[in-house]
């Protein structure tokens, strides 16, 4: 059994429908799935604003980075009509 809990990263922020090029695929061709996740997204975006705030103790990167993916996904969770 793994130890590591399963996240829902909310699918790709940027997606593309993808395509293949001369009857592909090729290892050039667009994957619909390329690009950062929707949580990935959130995290950066919640990293960018803390980093914008006032400097202080709360930018301890071991304390920062998880409090931005737990807002990562509640936002996720939010979108859905629930909490996490």
């Amino acid at each position: 059994m793994s130890k590591h809990k399963i996240f829902d990263d909310g699918g790709p922020a940027f997606s593309r429908s993808g395509f293949y090029s001369d009857g592909g695929p090729r290892e050039s061709d667009c994957w619909p799935t390329d690009g950062m996740s929707l949580r990935d997204w959130f995290a950066g975006q919640a990293l960018a604003g803390s980093l914008a705030g006032e400097p202080g103790s709360h930018l301890i990167p071991e304390r920062l980075a998880p409090d931005c993916y737990a807002l990562a996904d509640a936002m996720i969770a939010a979108r859905k009509g629930g909490v996490q």
